[in-house]
């Protein structure tokens, strides 16, 4: 057992912190508990990226693997930064994300821009979808 501090394996037994053997060095005076890896293992993490492809929910994979919703999310979320490709569009198309209409100072002329637009449903396991609008 070597202190994280200065790296001494002089250490000895030092009383307990929240269940957990506390040790303290004898070079430093340094008071700390055993290092121990945290999180699940890769194989986890694989295991529920892989059951989220296959259409699973958030809330059921993390029942499958004992952890929150919310980490089965950071975990598909950091998959799919690390595996994205963004694809360039081809042709003449324009993007829009909003219709904006609105008033300034409570005249009654509006300003600002709207344009019909299509949604066109990408892959529903990635929830990819494309808003086009054609130009005039």
């Amino acid at each position: 057992m070597s202190c994280p501090k200065c790296r001494s394996r002089k250490s000895v037994k030092s009383g307990h912190h929240l269940g957990k053997q506390r040790y303290k060095c004898k070079e430093c005076r340094c008071q700390f508990t055993r290092e121990e890896p945290r999180g699940k293992g890769k194989e986890v993490k694989a295991l529920a990226i892989n059951l989220y492809v296959n259409g699973l929910s958030f809330r059921a994979i993390a029942k499958i693997v004992n952890v929150s919703p919310k980490t089965v999310y950071d975990w598909v979320k950091a998959f799919g930064e690390l595996t994205y490709k963004k694809v360039k569009p081809e042709g003449d198309i324009i993007i829009e994300l909003d219709e904006v209409w609105h008033f300034v100072k409570s005249k009654k002329t509006n300003c600002g821009y709207g344009r019909h637009t299509v949604v066109l449903q990408g892959n529903s396991l990635t929830g990819n979808v494309e808003i086009v609008a054609l130009k005039h």
